[in-house]
């Protein structure tokens, strides 16, 4: 979208075109500006009539079609060099604006239909009444969520599309499967009928005799299957092979960059809110990176001590109105780019309007892993712990406002891929501070803790990392291999 969306009234007059011998700025005195004075302003060396012949043919007979886009181009290029945006430009000129963003409909429909529901089933067999007259019956229910196309090819009829773990899992207490995921998954395109029922036809809960059983009507949902994904990312990958995907105006999303999301531009959360179908939120985005924790679905109670574990999770918080179905569902930014995958919010009583979304690098780099890794995530283990010893607010190149955290090593943990040996440049050592990590030829620098967690993703078994970092005040290289027991399997 241009820097210009539209200018209201007589400012959108002059962007059609601007008279060579001057224009009346909006608003206040109609005082006359030359447009010959501006270029010898921006450096043009010359009389009004040279000026006027060095405009033919580019900007149309002596200047008359010149636009403020050619005025501004002009000044940028001049000897001078003008530093500033257009709209300074404008404000040098005395043309007082207004600004009015476009109703871009046109790319939000682009991200609907890259975006899907998802309804789930689960049976599990329960024994009912007492021997020697006990029965089974089928306990059935339901779900529903969002996910996104990341991968299409409509002439082999196949979609492969992200959602949250959580969608598609079922804990012991609602299904027999032994990994706990639906065989019953089923995805709707925007626009298609949702008539999927478990076979309950009477309300009880449960599968009786003579009905027709889970997914008997599915309306216009199409089989999913599921490819891998992990609980403690919340993330899952589903497969369609369906010949209707070839006629229909489902589209992949275009992944953006959540590494360049700055706080406070807007989100648009696209999802199927309260299982109700596909519907669009917006809002902005209210913190770029934090953790939140989340009880395990499984209900496991690893320490027997009562609760379940916590899992935590790496998110981006919006204020767009995010709801049940959402789960699973995408957060765009204005350009229509996927910067996250909805997943959770907080409900708690005094809080309104705080969305979470996993951000959509760290969700590139797992279904890269879960390719590679046969459907699970395995994540490199460095073998430290962190500490931040500082923190603070600084603007990047780009005016972007961010947060550097100097993270320093604690403890180097024994059976790492950082675990101490006779070559100190092979091995991280206690109050070690990290400034950069280097993997696959890529060097990023690290000025947030989650940058080395994320970038541990992209490891795979044999690969060299090196981490810049200071010790004991001089800068150097530490080279590390990561061998066969150097990852952590999630599933």
């Amino acid at each position: 979208m241009s820097m210009l969306k539209s200018i209201t009234a007589c400012a959108s007059a002059l962007l059609i075109g601007v008279s060579a011998l001057g224009f009346s700025a909006c608003g206040g005195d109609d005082e006359v500006i030359n447009a010959y004075e501006i270029a010898v302003k921006n450096g043009f060396v010359g009389d009004e009539r040279a000026w006027l012949d060095s405009l033919k043919g580019s900007a149309g007979e002596d200047g008359k079609n010149l636009t403020i886009e050619d005025m501004y181009a002009q000044a940028k290029a001049s000897e001078e060099g003008y530093e500033g945006t257009i709209l300074d430009f404008m404000k040098e000129l005395g043309i007082t604006f207004s600004l009015q963003e476009d109703n871009d409909t046109a790319t939000i429909a682009k991200n609907i239909t890259s975006v899907v529901s998802i309804n789930v089933g689960f049976t599990k067999t329960e024994r009912t009444g007492r021997y020697p007259f006990q029965t089974t019956r089928t306990k059935v229910s339901a779900s529903g969520g969002s996910g996104v196309i990341v991968q299409l090819d409509k002439e082999q009829s196949t979609a492969y599309i992200v959602t949250n773990y959580h969608v598609v899992y079922g804990t012991p207490a609602y299904t027999d499967e032994a990994d706990g995921i639906s065989k019953d998954i089923y995805v709707y395109p925007y626009g298609a009928l949702d008539g999927f029922t478990t076979g309950d036809t009477n309300g009880n809960g449960y599968l009786d005799a003579g009905e027709g059983g889970m997914g008997d009507t599915t309306g216009g949902g199409m089989k999913a299957t599921f490819i891998g994904g992990a609980m403690d990312y919340d993330i899952a990958i589903l497969r369609v092979n369906n010949t209707d995907l070839k006629d229909s105006l489902v589209t992949e999303a275009v992944l953006g960059d959540s590494e360049k999301v700055t706080v406070g531009e807007k989100a648009f959360a696209i999802g199927n809110a309260n299982g109700m179908g596909i519907s669009v939120t917006n809002g902005l985005v209210s913190v770029d990176s934090e953790y939140i924790g989340i009880s395990a679905l499984d209900e496991r109670d690893e320490n027997r001590d009562g609760y379940a574990d916590i899992v935590s999770f790496r998110v981006m918080r919006t204020d767009a109105a995010i709801n049940p179905g959402n789960s699973g569902g995408g957060l765009f930014n204005a350009k229509g780019e996927l910067i996250g995958i909805v997943n959770a919010k907080s409900v708690a009583d005094a809080t309104d309007n705080m969305g979470y979304a996993l951000p959509i690098t760290q969700v590139k780099y797992l279904l890269e892993n879960i390719g590679d890794n046969d459907g699970m995530v395995k994540r490199a283990w460095l073998g430290v712990e962190v500490y931040t010893s500082d923190s603070y607010a600084y603007y990047d190149g780009d005016g972007r406002l961010c947060i550097m955290e100097k993270l320093v090593v604690s403890s180097v943990l024994g059976g790492g891929a950082a675990d101490a040996n006779a070559d100190e440049n092979k091995c991280l050592k206690v109050g070690d501070l990290f400034r950069s990590v280097t993997v696959h030829g890529k060097t990023t620098q690290v000025t947030r803790r989650y940058h080395i967690n994320d970038l541990l993703l992209t490891v795979r078994k044999g690969d060299v990392v090196v981490f810049g970092i200071v010790r004991e005040g001089s800068e150097m290289q530490v080279t590390i291999t990561f061998g066969e027991n150097h990852f952590v399997d999630y599933n």
